[in-house]
C-alpha cells in the first residue's frame, strides 16, 4: 500500500471545501454566473472575475479583495 496516497474509502479523503482557495472561490461565482443565462453585463463581469481568477498569482492585494468581494455579492443573490 502506497502510504502517500491512502486507499479509497478509507475517510482520509479531503472534502471539497477543504480543497476551496480564493481564486476558485471567484471563479466557481463567475462560472454560476454565467450559467443562469446573464445579461450582457453579468457575462463581463463573470469574464472579468474569471479573468482575475486565473491569473490570481500576478494580481496585487486591492485587486484580489475587490473580485472575492463582487464574487460573494454573486453568491448572495
Amino acid at each position: 500500500m502506497n502510504a502517500e496516497f491512502p486507499p479509497v474509502g478509507c475517510g482520509n479523503a479531503l472534502a471539497p471545501e477543504n480543497l476551496s482557495t480564493p481564486a476558485v472561490d471567484v471563479a466557481l461565482a463567475a462560472d454560476r454566473l454565467l450559467v443562469s443565462d446573464p445579461s450582457d453585463s453579468e457575462r463581463a463581469t463573470a469574464e472579468l472575475l474569471n479573468y482575475v481568477a486565473a491569473t490570481w498569482d500576478e494580481q496585487d492585494l486591492p485587486l484580489r479583495e475587490h473580485a472575492q468581494a463582487v464574487a460573494r455579492a454573486l453568491h448572495t443573490r
